[in-house]
């Protein structure tokens, strides 16, 4: 039997009356990266109840010019799951 590795990870109960949006915010993760965490498409409702894993939080960091996103992050896949996104300019603040 092969044996099994847990990586923490932190969970949320959604509660009553909590909308994406509140939820986002208090874990300062983007919609996206709290999608694609719990493989939910974007029209998939959320519900009271339901369990969400948050997505890993990284470091904040304000992007500087000259900055390159490979270099903070080590992969474009990696700086997506992080940031939800692929954006990338200077003064932005990002997870690395």
């Amino acid at each position: 039997m092969q044996k099994l590795q847990v990586l923490s990870t932190d969970v949320i109960v959604v509660g009553t009356g909590d909308t994406e949006e509140d939820i986002c915010r208090a874990a300062n993760v983007s919609s996206v990266a709290l999608r694609k965490c719990n493989r939910l498409s974007s029209s998939a409702p959320l519900y009271a109840g339901m369990l969400l894993v948050l997505p890993p939080s990284g470091n904040l960091y304000t992007v500087q010019p000259g900055d390159d996103m490979i270099t903070l992050c080590g992969s474009k896949e990696r700086f997506e799951a992080l940031n939800g996104t692929l954006d990338f300019y200077p003064g932005r603040k990002i997870r690395i």
